[in-house]
């Protein structure tokens, strides 16, 4: 299973490269409630197709930055790769606001 939120409020004072907690509802990273994922790539990109951000590590998010700078208020766009413990393949692909604090 892979769940995605729909928004989330980086920390505007500095990049943490993505890292979190899962049990801390922060809300500074965007990142997936999963279980059994052995293969993993999330993508992010903005409005006109620019990818922002990928990772192969299903515990590394993205914290809002491109280029050491935080993204603008807006929605983004995000697309999934995953593979399961049983074998089961998904792509899976929606939209995240990034909130401003």
């Amino acid at each position: 299973e892979i769940v995605f939120p729909n928004a989330f409020t980086p920390n505007n004072s500095a990049s943490n490269g993505g890292v979190y907690n899962d049990v801390n509802y922060s809300n500074d990273v965007f990142f997936p409630i999963h279980a059994g994922v052995v293969e993993y790539q999330l993508q992010i990109f903005n409005k006109w197709g620019e990818l922002l951000f990928e990772s192969d590590d299903v515990t590394i998010g993205w914290d809002g930055y491109y280029k050491g700078q935080v993204c603008k208020q807006d929605v983004y766009a995000w697309k999934v790769k995953a593979r399961f413990v049983n074998g089961e393949e998904i792509i899976k692909a929606g939209d995240v606001t990034l909130l401003l604090k």
